[in-house]
């Protein structure tokens, strides 16, 4: 977040108060260094509700998904944490595996990586958000595509299918929607080679993280600015479907599940099938222990949280000269 210009304020209370106001304003991305071997990027971490806070407006504040922190924290009211309410946040996540070039939606979890690099230091970079995707029925579809404009202010011309879907809502939605508060598109859009798909941001935020849109990918507003003013038209664009997500960081194997748009896990074996064919791929696969606790403990929990459930086996790692020597 872009800080305003320095400047010294008296009282002090007014110091606190103009402090408190900037740290909860709508958060920007989260952005991480990309090294060659990066497959987990972030922490978890902890934030504080306020008085009028519901579980949505500290999600758009920390940049999350509803349904994200809502996983992570099945206690906490939605419509009132209450003052001072402790809430994880589960910033962390383990990196789809797809081309590290562009963007990637994973439509599993609700989230868009954008790989890039930092314009001044030639640092590689990933940047995440939570989106927004199609509603059953009209699923966000996979596969890939390249931007090919940007747009301020966009004027909506539903489908068909779109007007027939809300006129069965009893609701008329008239063929060209004109930039307003009115218009589910927001104030940007990025318009792809995808016919009838779109990134875009929303008059409804709440629906971030959310199966709730006509199938194209919603962001909050001010992430859909970023990623307009940033992202070069000709940018990769891929969309993939992986609730199930393997990544290496320090010596620990870190498994990420993700719960259907029915809230329901993955089933075992097709978490330990997904393992074996990591394992497999992998340089390195046979050299890791696994804890196959800590993997149904991760199930049970249903929080999507990403968590270690192994470890490198130093033995298995050995060359055969070394362990000759053993």
């Amino acid at each position: 977040m872009i800080s305003p210009k320095r400047k010294v304020w008296r009282p002090l209370a007014l110091v606190v108060l103009v402090s408190t106001i900037l740290c909860w304003s709508p958060a920007q991305s989260q952005t991480w260094p990309l090294a060659e071997d990066t497959e987990v990027v972030g922490e978890p971490k902890i934030e504080f509700a306020r008085r009028s806070d519901t579980l949505m407006d500290i999600a758009r504040w920390v940049s999350m998904g509803h349904h994200e922190l809502r996983r992570a924290n099945p206690d906490v009211d939605i419509w009132g944490p209450g003052e001072g309410t402790r809430l994880l946040v589960p910033a962390q996540f383990v990196l789809p595996d797809a081309p590290r070039d562009g963007i990637v939606v994973n439509r599993a979890e609700k989230r868009l990586y954008w790989f890039h690099q930092d314009p001044e230091t030639g640092q590689r970079l990933v940047t995440s958000y939570p989106v927004g995707i199609g509603k059953q029925g009209r699923e966000t579809p996979t596969g890939s595509a390249r931007i090919v404009t940007k747009l301020d202010q966009p004027t909506w011309f539903p489908t068909q299918g779109v007007i027939d879907d809300y006129a069965a809502q009893g609701k008329t939605l008239p063929r060209v929607v004109p930039p307003g508060p009115d218009n589910p598109l927001g104030d940007h859009a990025i318009v792809l080679d995808m016919p009838g798909f779109l990134l875009h941001g929303t008059n409804r935020p709440d629906g971030v993280g959310m199966r709730v849109s006509q199938g194209c990918v919603r962001l909050y507003p001010e992430h859909i600015r970023e990623l307009v003013a940033q992202v070069p038209v000709g940018t990769p664009v891929h969309f993939v479907d992986q609730p199930v997500k393997l990544g290496r960081r320090n010596g620990a194997l870190y498994l990420e599940v993700l719960p259907d748009g029915d809230g329901l896990m993955p089933d075992r074996e097709d978490v330990l099938a997904s393992l074996a064919a990591w394992q497999r791929q992998s340089d390195f696969g046979s050299a890791w222990l696994i804890d196959h606790d800590a993997i149904d403990a991760l199930l049970k929990a249903a929080d999507g949280m990403a968590r270690a459930v192994g470890h490198k086996n130093p033995v298995a790692q050995l060359t055969a000269q070394e362990q000759d020597a053993r």
